[in-house]
């Protein structure tokens, strides 16, 4: 096959989006009436990787499932969505990870079973090859079993050596310990979201939390929510804040989808502050359905938003 412009190596599974204002589960064999559910796509790297094919991009995915009905949906709804899974693995001993997502409007609950989630390990790093794709991403990395991360930095400098770019977007670390500086000076873009920057960089100043992981030689792009988004990319610093009109239903997977926005940017050519329009506007976007992968645009899509969306260029002490 030729080559792809972007492999997404991470988390696929399911999410059961359960949505109603106020909710909270009630225990004691009680019945609760709720507005919806829904069974959709799921996983940050899945997410990020069906985002970034909808843009335009050619789209690879390592991840894997488990040999059952919901891991064979996960597969059958990435193949429609044109992402190539020459490297997603079926395991036959574990089930799929799964997601119950409690959704109330202005905040949701995740409870999450791991399953095959965390089957991703060090073996199937080494089954890549150094230069399959242009950039690689990784996904949910304090989701992985140790084995994995402990190897991912290690592939991150394997395919930087072929001249491939990398990318990572953690999630939430549930230790909070944020050991990442390994990783970190591998990584050519580090894609977090403002709470999980300033507490990695342990500081609650946006402007010194992204000065403070520049400082590991990687370029950072945050996810600011309805706030917009901000950077800092090769010295410069760019700015986005205001976002399209959207009819909100819910936030799961803005986040994957604005990375997906920032890397079709920066891989079909788009100057640094254009990319982080892009993500900014694919982000938005995407709330207007329920899930990660049900309103996600296309890239005509986020073309017309672009003259809407200002970036802002500017120093590091906000002038």
């Amino acid at each position: 096959m030729s080559e792809l412009d972007l492999l997404v190596v991470g988390d696929v599974n399911p999410d059961v989006i359960v949505t109603a204002p106020g909710l909270t589960p009630q225990f004691g064999q009680v019945e609760q009436l709720v507005d919806s559910a829904s069974l959709v796509m799921g996983g940050s790297a899945a997410i990020t990787a069906v985002g970034a094919a909808r843009l335009g991009l050619r789209v690879g995915l390592c991840s894997v499932v488990g040999a059952d009905d919901i891991g064979q949906l996960m597969v059958v709804r990435l193949a429609e969505a044109g992402v190539d899974l020459q490297y997603l693995r079926v395991d036959r001993t574990t089930p799929t990870g799964m997601s119950v997502i409690l959704n109330r409007g202005d905040d949701r609950a995740v409870l999450t079973a791991a399953g095959t989630i965390s089957s991703l390990s060090a073996d199937d790093l080494s089954a890549l090859p150094d230069r399959l794709a242009r950039h690689v991403h990784a996904s949910s990395y304090y989701l992985m079993a140790q084995e994995y991360r402990d190897a991912l930095p290690g592939y991150f400098g394997r395919v930087r050596v072929a001249r491939v770019t990398t990318s990572l977007d953690t999630n939430w670390d549930p230790q909070q310990r944020w050991d990442l500086a390994e990783l970190l000076t591998e990584t050519d873009l580090f894609l977090p979201n403002e709470a999980e920057l300033t507490a990695i960089a342990r500081s609650p100043i946006l402007d010194r939390a992204i000065e403070v992981v520049g400082e590991y030689g990687c370029d950072v792009a945050v996810k600011r929510g309805e706030r917009g988004g901000e950077a800092a990319i090769a010295g410069a610093s760019y700015r986005v804040v205001r976002t399209p009109p959207v009819e909100y239903v819910d936030a799961v997977g803005a986040g994957d989808t604005f990375n997906a926005g920032m890397l079709a940017g920066q891989l079909h050519g788009r100057d640094p502050g254009t990319s982080l329009a892009m993500a900014v506007i694919a982000g938005t976007l995407s709330t207007g359905g329920s899930g990660g992968t049900a309103a996600q645009p296309g890239l005509d899509d986020v073309n017309a938003w672009l003259r809407s969306v200002p970036v802002e260029n500017f120093g590091r002490d906000g002038s």
